[in-house]
């Protein structure tokens, strides 16, 4: 029997999660649509385009030198819109070292439209923003 949506998208997530524990960008980014259309939006600020998120994630994640660790908080949220769309919203928190040394901690949430294309779930379309 095959997966359901649902659970072939959370192996999608369990994978991402672990590669972002890991500040593997090349893998975390697998599952976003590969192209000039991916959008993803952080706190106000609109990124375009896969390079362009490859680029930003690699700032982020210092090259793969960063300390940050992440932790789902809660179970995966999954809202079908149509077939082929589903919707997963993801409640989050973050630990890390700040410039001063000290630990930081952050909640954030991060939704994200996966259609399926060419037999596979991809990303086309997510949104991350942190609580201050």
């Amino acid at each position: 029997m095959a997966a359901s949506p649902h659970m072939q998208i959370q192996a999608k997530l369990d994978a991402m999660a672990a590669a972002a524990n890991a500040h593997n960008t090349d893998e975390f980014l697998k599952p976003f649509t590969h192209g000039p259309r991916l959008v993803f939006v952080i706190n106000g600020q609109v990124i375009r385009g896969w390079n362009a998120l490859h680029a930003a994630q690699l700032r982020w994640w210092r090259n793969g030198a960063s300390d940050a660790r992440y932790t789902q908080i809660s179970p995966t949220s999954f809202m079908d819109l149509a077939p082929g769309v589903v919707v997963t919203t993801q409640e989050m928190k973050s630990q890390r070292s700040g410039p001063d040394g000290k630990t930081q901690k952050n909640t954030f949430a991060v939704s994200t439209v996966w259609r399926r294309q060419h037999n596979e779930w991809r990303i086309a379309y997510a949104s991350e923003s942190w609580a201050r």
